[in-house]
């Protein structure tokens, strides 16, 4: 929970912005990369990849519809090509579809109830496109009574789905049949999916429960499709396989998986090999707990690994220690149980040696960093999730802990163990520690909430829209007690959401400059560099040449610090913003002038410059052109441009 909840408070900095200018940007680029890295591993091969960081995420394929946000909460899309082949050419017959199709004859508006994973959306499309040519896809988080009639075609089939919206968690057919009657004259189709956790008591006669196909069955076809006319024989590559899938989704992953490796000169044993399920099987081996503290230690020891992957061996074993103490109060059989002293000196060679860990071939014990093999880590976190149920709250306090901690890289790692749990269990998890940290007084929590809103974007796209609708929850609050949402709101902009829409995030950043001068301003400054080394460096850019034009003093202030810290950002050890000055000169050229006349521009951007000659970077172009600037001639003497000895 919050550590302030309801009660305005001044926020408490990052535990790190007392380091070293130079110490600090390591850190910074060392987080950069372990993000990139995280989200690299979710993200499919040649995917093109888009959307709105305030609406729904576009991704071009089978799982995501973007549908641009506006001001009308009621958007329609077309089921992209991969699901049409999924319907007309893969789809596995179920008896929960052919029920559907018998009561859409019936009747205009169906339900379809099931557990996410089990193929509901594909289901609905199918038993749609059986009376219906063009399918929609319906987003809003409003009840069909509320849909804009003048939106729906004549023989059109729309699929809505309503899965985690709050007024799908009891349907009443004052919800569901509010456009009957336009259906009706449409001859249109509705059919609305929602999870088990709905309540359908009410309007039964219009539920159909979703039973899942074969998984075997689901890749079977897919995998015949995806290799028809091609050299190799699918019934015999189903026959190379050693475990079958667990669920349609898994079984349609695997067979996109095996006919990309074959097409590309791969094999069949090693796409299987990299399959989670062998590894989770492995990892809940290890996680076994047997009845003695030492190995309750053990235990502790592998879970703080698995979560500090590649990290010192004494955080981890640190980490470690306090977890062993959470697990001993969660499973302690006796209430004057005492847990012993954990002997983690002694026992730290047997406990690597269980994880086998992957070491070097000279290891300095002072220096030895944990690296697990690869894919051991994540399957240890995932079995860890769904085998130990007990234990989750424990786990989440533990977490959050270390989501404190003054080492910015364990905060990240910590926050990714968190987002995945939360692709588990989004509802849970958000509730009982996201929404805690994003209320807290401090900034290291706010940046640990979003790393953990990302990673779960990241490993688990479907979610994007919820995470979304938090941010614009977030950046509409405005009241100073809300300043730890907005923070987090802040941070969030400089992760994966902020990156797919550059511009409104940057309009956004402006937008709370402004409500709240200064408080938010490192924050700020800190989401603007982020946006800018991801890639969207015009845009950025282009946007901190207004706020240097706009003589308001809240962003000449800001904007002084955003330009400082991206001068800072080097690639190849050149400053990036130097090769953006090449490229076009007047245009960055410009943003420097502006800034550096501001009366709001202080010593900062001249020091970055300075700090530019001191390390022997040649800027010429870019210093000749602010001479043209007769007001900028005295300064540029003042903080020794100009001097030969600096210029050589």
């Amino acid at each position: 929970m919050s550590d302030d909840e309801g009660e305005p408070r001044a926020l408490e900095g990052l535990p790190e912005q007392d380091r070293s200018p130079s110490e600090l940007r390591r850190l910074q680029e060392q987080v950069r990369e372990l993000r990139r890295m995280f989200n690299d591993q979710f993200r499919p091969p040649n995917t093109a990849h888009g959307g709105d960081a305030f609406g729904g995420d576009k991704v071009t394929g089978d799982k995501h519809i973007h549908m641009a946000e506006g001001k009308d909460s009621w958007q329609l899309a077309p089921v992209p090509p991969e699901r049409w082949d999924d319907i007309r050419l893969r789809f596995a017959g179920t008896a929960s579809k052919e029920a559907l199709v018998h009561r859409l004859d019936n009747e205009p508006v169906a339900v379809l109830q099931g557990l996410p994973g089990t193929g509901r959306t594909t289901t609905a499309l199918a038993a749609l496109a059986h009376r219906c040519h063009e399918l929609r896809m319906i987003r809003s988080t409003e009840p069909p009574t509320l849909l804009d009639k003048g939106k729906l075609s004549p023989g059109h089939g729309y699929m809505y789905k309503a899965s985690g919206q709050s007024w799908a968690k009891r349907l009443t057919e004052v919800d569901l049949l509010g456009c009957r009657e336009t259906l009706k004259e449409l001859d249109a189709r509705m059919v609305i999916v929602v999870g088990q956790d709905s309540d359908t008591s009410e309007v039964s006669e219009l539920v159909t429960d979703h039973q899942r196909p074969d998984p075997s069955d689901v890749l079977a076809r897919q995998l015949g499709h995806r290799l028809a006319g091609g050299p190799h024989d699918p019934t015999e590559i189903l026959g190379r396989i050693p475990a079958e899938p667990t669920s349609p989704r898994d079984a349609k992953e695997l067979a996109v998986r095996l006919a990309a490796a074959l097409r590309s000169g791969g094999s069949v044993e090693d796409v299987c090999s990299d399959r989670p399920d062998p590894w989770r099987h492995e990892a809940r081996a290890v996680l076994h707990q047997e009845d003695d503290q030492r190995d309750l230690g053990r235990r502790a020891f592998v879970i703080a690994g698995a979560v500090l992957d590649g990290q010192p061996t004494v955080q981890v074993c640190r980490a470690a220690y306090d977890l062993a103490g959470r697990l001993f109060e969660v499973e302690k059989q006796k209430e004057d149980a005492k847990l012993g002293m954990l002997p983690f000196a002694a026992m730290l060679d047997d406990w690597l040696q269980h994880a086998r860990e992957q070491r070097p071939h000279i290891v300095q014990e002072v220096d030895r960093r944990l690296s697990f093999r690869a894919k051991f880590a994540p399957a240890v976190l995932d079995a860890l999730w769904l085998d130990y149920v007990v234990a989750h709250q424990a786990l989440l306090d533990w977490l959050s802990r270390l989501a404190r901690d003054n080492d910015p890289l364990v905060r990240l790692k910590a926050a990714q163990t968190v987002g995945r749990f939360a692709a588990y269990d989004f509802d849970f998890v958000y509730e009982h520690c996201i929404a805690g940290w994003a209320a807290s007084r401090f900034e290291a929590l706010h940046m640990a909430a979003a790393w953990a809103l990302e990673a779960v974007v990241a490993e688990c796209p479907q979610r994007h829209d919820r995470v979304a609708g938090l941010l614009r929850t977030w950046l509409q609050q405005a009241r100073p007690e809300e300043i730890a949402r907005q923070s987090t709101a802040v941070r969030l902009l400089g992760t994966l959401l902020g990156e797919q829409a550059a511009g409104q995030a940057m309009e956004a950043l402006k937008s709370i400059a402004r409500r709240h001068p200064d408080a938010l301003n490192p924050a700020i400054r800190d989401t603007v560099v982020e946006l800018y080394a991801s890639g969207s460096t015009r845009v950025v850019l282009s946007h901190l040449l207004s706020w240097a034009r706009s003589e308001s003093r809240e962003l000449g202030r800001l904007v002084a610090a955003c330009l400082t810290k991206v001068a800072q950002l080097t690639h190849g050890g050149r400053p990036r913003i130097l090769a953006q000055y090449e490229e076009d000169p007047a245009f960055v050229g410009e943003l420097w002038r502006q800034v550096l006349v501001s009366q709001y521009c202080g010593q900062d951007p001249w020091n970055a410059l300075r700090g530019w000659v001191k390390d022997g970077t040649r800027f010429d172009a870019l210093r000749d052109d602010l001479y043209t600037e007769p007001g900028l001639r005295p300064r540029m003497r003042f903080y020794g441009l100009l001097s030969k000895e600096f210029m050589t």
